[in-house]
């Protein structure tokens, strides 16, 4: 899936600076600028840091026409389920509500005014960051990079990357072990339920590395007080 980022007259290099960044922190395929109100000049290159050389997947263009392609999302802070040009969905529904699409071209406003409503009938759809009502409207750069993060976790995240769930071989084995300690120690039946029930429930969320920890200490336990050998007998 290509990615692209489209911004509307942005107004403020330190902002552009980090958008840069962030559109190579998140592997983004192509960043437009339509009718910047600046050149990229050293202090957007400096807010950019380490993202600086993704300078060369920026281009500039006159209409918003031009910027658009494949499925065309807008992003604003004023939305409304009584509009239908303001109805909207959140980020994390991106993935449900389109699929895989070949192209997502996400489009952002200005720092002052958001996208015009001329500008809201382009796209496909309107998505919306929630935030506390008092105060609804994030910074450019910050919405970006929520954005992007929740593009980047839906669709490109490395899970190899991730924390290795415990494998259901460990999770028995744990279970085991806790039976058996809690028979030795817990005389209330009922009780020794509800624990297991409660340690079942903690092993479904615990990582490979967790798991293995608290295998390795009841297994310990089990030794000691030789329910392993008894088990063998």
């Amino acid at each position: 899936m290509k990615v692209r980022l489209v911004l509307v007259e942005p107004e403020g290099k330190i902002n552009m600076g980090f958008i840069i960044r962030l559109a190579k922190n998140f592997e983004v395929d192509e960043v437009v600028l339509i009718n910047p109100k600046f050149e990229i000049d050293d202090e957007v290159l400096r807010f950019a840091a380490q993202g600086k050389d993704y300078v060369s997947k920026v281009k500039v263009v006159n209409d918003l026409d031009d910027a658009l392609e494949g499925l065309k999302v807008c992003t604003s802070a004023k939305v409304s389920h009584r509009d239908p040009l303001r109805d909207f969905i959140v980020p994390w529904e991106l993935p449900e509500k389109v699929g895989v699409p070949g192209v997502l071209t996400l489009v952002f406003g200005r720092e002052s005014v958001g996208l015009t409503r001329e500008e809201l009938k382009k796209c496909d759809l309107l998505l919306h960051i929630p935030a506390s009502s008092q105060y609804p409207v994030l910074n450019l750069s910050h919405a970006v990079a929520i954005v992007l993060w929740e593009v980047w976790k839906a669709y490109r995240l490395n899970k190899a990357n991730l924390p290795k769930p415990a494998t259901q071989e460990r999770i028995n084995l744990v279970m085991r072990h806790a039976k058996e300690l809690l028979e030795r120690f817990v005389g209330d039946e009922e009780k020794r339920e509800r624990l297991l029930e409660s340690l079942k429930k903690l092993l479904s969320k615990g990582t490979d590395l967790e798991v293995g920890a608290l295998l390795y200490l009841l297994g310990k336990c089990s030794n000691v007080l030789g329910l392993e050998q008894k088990r063998k007998e």
